[in-house]
C-alpha cells in the first residue's frame, strides 16, 4: 500500500496543483475585472462589500499558494514559477480588460500592475533557480560518472 501511495504522490500533487492554479487564475481575473463594478462601503479607514465576487482575490491568493507548494514538490522550481506567472498574468489581464471595457480608470491600477510585475520577477527568479538546479545536477552526475570510471 505504501509503495502505491509513493508512486502516485507526485502525479496526484501535480493534478491538484493544476486544478488550484486554474481556480486561482479564474478568481484573479474575475476580481480584477469586476472590482470597480462592485458596490463598496468605505468608511472608518477600510472598505467592505457584500458582493461574492470580492472573494476572487482570496481564491487567487490561496489557490496560488497551494499550487506553488504542490507543484514545487511535484516538479521542482519550475512549478512555482509557472503558478506565480499564470496567476499574475490572468490578474493583469483582468485589469487590462476592465480598463478596455471602461469599468476601471487606467490611472487607478498602478499599484496592482506593480504587484503583478513583482510577481513576474519572483517567477523569473524561480526559473533562474530551476536552471541553476539543473546545471548543478548535471555537473554532479558528471563527477559521479568520472569517479566511477576511475
Amino acid at each position: 500500500m505504501r509503495a502505491t501511495l509513493t508512486r502516485y504522490r507526485k502525479p496526484v500533487f501535480l493534478g491538484l496543483s493544476l486544478a488550484l492554479i486554474v481556480l486561482a487564475c479564474w478568481g484573479g481575473y474575475g476580481f480584477a475585472y469586476a472590482a470597480d463594478l462592485m458596490e463598496w462601503d468605505c468608511g472608518g479607514g477600510s472598505c467592505a462589500t457584500n458582493d461574492p465576487r470580492s472573494l476572487g482575490m482570496l481564491v487567487m491568493l490561496l489557490g496560488t499558494v497551494g499550487a506553488v507548494l504542490l507543484s514545487g514538490f511535484a516538479i521542482g522550481l519550475i512549478g512555482p514559477a509557472i503558478s506565480i506567472a499564470a496567476a499574475a498574468f490572468w490578474f493583469r489581464r483582468g485589469l487590462e480588460d476592465a480598463i478596455a471595457a471602461g469599468h476601471t480608470p487606467a490611472a487607478s491600477v498602478g499599484v496592482p500592475l506593480t504587484l503583478t510585475t513583482i510577481a513576474f520577477v519572483a517567477a523569473g527568479l524561480c526559473v533562474v533557480g530551476w536552471i541553476w538546479m539543473l546545471v548543478s545536477r548535471a555537473q554532479g552526475r558528471r563527477l559521479v560518472a568520472k569517479h566511477r570510471a576511475e
